[in-house]
């Protein structure tokens, strides 16, 4: 998988090949990992982000036509019957590299500034200096991680889901916030056991208790009590006007009345003339 760092050869004839089409620094980046990855037995079999492989593609050691028409760079190469996919993105003086292997969605990333490509045309050392440093990272950083299958593996929505933990049909709801739904009759903790063929009966009767029951008397059971007296305007908010676990901010003064550890009201002594009429 490596390459001697003194041994060039081959890249001087593809960059000719293709210094028509080379217009900016980016241009020359691609050209090198794509001379990089020949060198190292990969074969290019066009551009696009087709994850399959036709038996009619053979690759070439070539460029494919339109490689550097867009935006974005998208290579497909074949090493080994596996398939690879590498995309090129320019980010403001950046271009960022990810190289993905298919067969099991390995992929590696590296960095390249624009500022490395000193010149657009050229030898290689007058146009990439520290190639060497540029070879290291490809081989470390690119390369190997995927082509020795230790890359990150990333899922996607194609991948298999033979892996997935089997859920049943109730539980199957990907909004579902909370314990999964439990059909009739099911013991729920804490709930007495309910029958499937008593669902409503217990409406019949309006003053029914339990479960049942048309007439709803709010002083039953045991009531939650607030923490605080509440804030609003005026005095105190109703109860459940707060969700639990909301954030509130107050928008009014505070039930005055209600906090008698804060002494007695300061309006409690009025104004001379307060309840004249004519002032």
């Amino acid at each position: 998988m490596s390459v001697e760092l003194e041994n060039m050869f081959g890249f001087e004839l593809l960059y000719k090949a293709f210094s028509d089409q080379i217009h900016k620094k980016e241009d020359v980046l691609i050209v090198f990992v794509h001379w990089y990855f020949i060198k190292n037995g990969f074969k290019c079999l066009g551009i696009g982000d087709s994850k399959t492989i036709d038996p009619a593609e053979i690759g070439s050691e070539l460029l494919p036509d339109e490689w550097n028409n867009k935006p974005n760079y998208t290579l497909r190469y074949v090493r080994e019957g596996k398939l690879y996919i590498l995309v090129g993105i320019k980010s403001e003086a950046i271009l960022l590299l990810n190289l993905l292997r298919i067969e099991d969605h390995s992929v590696s990333n590296v960095q390249f500034p624009l500022e490395t490509v000193k010149e657009l045309k050229g030898p290689l050392n007058r146009i990439l200096p520290n190639y060497e440093t540029i070879l290291k990272t490809l081989k470390k950083d690119l390369v190997e991680p995927v082509y020795l299958g230790t890359g990150h593996e990333v899922s996607t929505q194609t991948s298999d889901t033979s892996d997935r933990p089997q859920r049943s049909d109730d539980d199957d709801d990907p909004l579902r916030v909370g314990p999964p739904h439990r059909p009739a009759g099911d013991t729920i903790p804490g709930l007495p056991r309910m029958s499937p063929f008593g669902i409503g009966r217990d409406d019949l009767n309006p003053f029914g208790t339990g479960q049942g029951g048309m007439i709803f008397n709010p002083f039953s059971g045991p009531r939650p009590r607030p923490a605080y007296p509440g804030l609003g305007v005026p005095g105190r908010l109703p109860l459940a006007s707060i969700p639990p676990g909301a954030r509130y901010d107050p928008f009014g003064p505070p039930d005055i009345a209600a906090y008698s550890r804060l002494g007695p009201d300061p309006d409690h002594m009025p104004p001379p003339g307060y309840d004249d009429m004519f002032m």
